[in-house]
């Protein structure tokens, strides 16, 4: 018999009275699902199900907030009272009926809200110090001592109830900058009473809060308490702090520690981006299990199981806590203790599922269109005996060839370029973005064993297509640049950025020391500035926006990091508010927002002045009797999770608009 292939992440844990299965745990991430007054809704019964399902041991159920002023958003659970426990009670049977234990997190945004998501009221705090991301409009104001003691008997009755929901856990959030967290804090808490002015006095509230939901809870049920390890802002809790305070939670009864990171102000600690290297985190947990003999559970920036395992062996946590990976991959655990690694759909850190917090639609993720859409009929064989062509093999062309490949038809994928990827490349290819280029291999790999027919080389028109007559054609033929009007625009030193990151136009071999344009502030011109700088180029960033806006439409959390590494790299120079109005062999003519012009020396010229969707004539399609679709940029130039979520959508959308299939019986 062959060794499992992760035998620790695969061992049993006991924590006071709860067995777990395995070491993994699903890290409460919210779903901005919630029903009416902050109820459990059918749509995150079906999802937390089918993470259950996964092979998860716990699965701690996003944050519930125990009094209305400390909500965090309007879509956030609610149980300040015992009017939602019916809910809760379905979402436990669902949980435990698949599998897995079930944790709830309860939670108090403190400062961290805005008076909109509260009713118009102030938010309260320990103290009334201002947060950068909330700004003055939402300063706190100091609790009383009267509401300090509510707040404690708040969660110990919020705890009391999602006991009789049937939890077999609670997680204390204070992590993160929430309330309890801002209690501990010097940074958030300046009061000189009982509750605040020392490091004891400090740990005051939170030993208080932990110590009311232990006697709510029972001591056969763990009390789990999150917490970051390092704040990551000037004057907040360092992993010097924490180690010591650590011990104190123990003492006051948290049966497990959970070690986070970030407030947020400092959201890239939080949720991290693509940059950050995969266990950057785990020294924080390794730390705080040095100092409590409790079990230790570590999360951020774990995507691989073999990560997880070392992290297990090494001793930097007992327990491994996984938000994004089981987003993109419910099934994560159930296919590394298979040992079938690479059938994992990875988690990129792109942070695209952050997105839908500023938009108040469910959870989504880039890779996986079924996230927050688990009510969805599973895909029936309604293509069976059917022919189907997908044009363009970028991420949107691919899923939807997998997809259709899975409904039963007979598909064939047509590329023009000699590899598959398309818009995944160019994404991928600038630094600190590889790790879009692990969705790209896994799409390879899931091609590879479907039954589609790739044709690489292979432009299709839509002449072709209505000859070949298949059911469905998907036209997922990307974009085309931006033509603009310039002097020289023509010339041979001239290139377009896409090209380039996208391994068409091999000029980025030559750049070593040459001096050289790129044209456009955007995201795309960013990364081409800093690939070409990497490259050992001498860059000229020109564009014709203020210097502030540079890659404004990139995530908000890589946008932060990538502009903080063009202002320190010595190759990058920027020219804001401006325009090239000529272009020679070897010079640009630059003109500022005075209208003077200057002229600077470029052997190349790079540009990044925006894409144009490529917007087939579907009609012709139609009017053959063919079912058609335009997806990703080819109808609205978007990012990979729009491309990937066209593609579900069309597919799904088939099978109520093809032409039944009649039988002689």
């Amino acid at each position: 018999m062959l060794a499992a292939p992760f035998p620790t992440l695969f061992s049993p844990l006991r924590i006071v009275g709860l067995t777990f299965a395995n070491r993994i745990v699903m890290s409460a991430m919210s779903t901005h699902m919630v029903g009416p007054g902050g109820s459990v809704s059918p749509q995150q019964i079906a999802y937390y199900r089918e993470r259950a399902l996964g092979g998860t041991a716990l699965i701690t159920v996003e944050y519930a907030c125990v009094s209305l002023e400390g909500k965090a958003r309007d879509w956030q659970l609610v149980l300040d009272s015992p009017a939602n426990i019916g809910g809760h009670i379905k979402l436990v049977e669902a949980i435990k009926d698949s599998g897995a234990n079930a944790s709830l997190q309860l939670h108090h945004a403190g400062r961290q809200t805005y008076p909109h998501y509260i009713g118009g009221r102030q938010p309260v705090a320990p103290s009334p110090v201002e947060s950068k991301y909330f700004g003055p409009a939402a300063i706190a104001r100091a609790l009383t001592v009267a509401e300090i003691e509510g707040l404690i008997d708040s969660f110990a009755k919020s705890a009391k109830w999602a006991v009789e929901a049937g939890y077999d856990a609670i997680e204390l959030h204070a992590a993160h900058g929430y309330l309890l967290g801002q209690f501990l804090s010097p940074l958030t808490n300046k009061r000189d009473d009982d509750w605040g002015g020392d490091f004891e006095r400090r740990l005051r509230f939170p030993k208080a809060v932990i110590a009311a939901v232990k006697a709510a809870i029972g001591t056969h049920r763990p009390l789990i308490y999150r917490f970051s390890g390092d704040e990551f802002v000037p004057g907040g809790l360092t992993i010097e702090d924490t180690e010591l305070i650590a011990p104190h939670l123990v003492a006051a009864g948290a049966d497990a520690l959970h070690v986070s990171a970030g407030i947020m102000d400092c959201m890239e600690f939080v949720i991290e981006p693509m940059s950050m290297p995969e266990g950057w985190r785990l020294y924080l947990s390794r730390r705080v299990k040095a100092k409590v003999d409790v079990p230790v559970i570590t999360v951020g920036q774990v995507r691989l199981p073999s990560t997880a395992e070392r992290a297990l062996v090494a001793g930097d946590a007992d327990l491994i806590a996984l938000g994004r990976p089981l987003l993109v991959d419910p099934f994560w655990p159930a296919k590394a203790r298979a040992g079938k690694v690479d059938d994992i759909r990875p988690c990129t850190s792109c942070n695209w599922c952050i997105g839908p917090a500023g938009k108040h639609r469910g959870v989504g993720c880039a890779e996986n269109p079924r996230a927050g859409r688990e009510l969805d009929a599973a895909l029936s064989d309604f293509g069976k005996g059917r022919d189907a062509i997908v044009v363009g093999a970028g991420p949107g062309g691919i899923v939807a060839a997998l997809l259709l490949d899975q409904a039963g038809f007979k598909v064939a994928l047509h590329e023009a370029r000699p590899s598959v990827g398309g818009g995944l490349i160019v994404s991928g290819t600038p630094p600190h973005k590889e790790n879009l280029l692990l969705y790209l291999e896994y799409l390879e790999r899931r091609l590879s064993s479907s039954k589609v027919t790739l044709h690489l080389n292979s432009r299709r028109t839509t002449e072709e297509l209505c000859a070949l007559k298949p059911a469905v054609a998907v036209m997922a033929i990307g974009s085309a640049p931006l033509l603009m009007e310039i002097d020289g625009i023509d010339a041979p030193t001239v290139h377009q950025a896409f090209d380039v990151l996208l391994g068409d136009d091999g000029v980025a071999t030559r750049v070593q020391g040459q001096s050289v344009v790129v044209y456009g502030g955007g995201e795309t011109g960013c990364e081409t500035a800093e690939f070409l700088a990497d490259r050992g180029a001498r860059v000229l960033l020109v564009s014709r926006s203020p210097q502030a806006k540079l890659a404004r439409s990139a995530e908000r959390l890589y946008r932060k990091q990538l502009r903080e590494r063009l202002g320190r790299n010595p190759n990058i120079a920027v020219i804001e508010n401006s325009h090239i109005v000529r272009i020679e062999p070897d010079r640009v003519t630059i003109k500022g927002p005075d209208g003077s012009t200057s002229t600077h020396a470029a052997s190349a010229v790079f540009i990044a002045q925006g894409r144009r969707p490529a917007a087939p004539p579907l009609d012709i399609l139609e009017s053959a009797g063919i079912r058609a679709a335009c997806i990703g940029d080819a109808n609205d130039i978007g990012r990979i999770g729009e491309a990937v979520a066209d593609a579900y959508r069309v597919v799904m959308a088939l099978e109520k608009r093809l032409d039944p299939v009649f039988v002689a019986c």
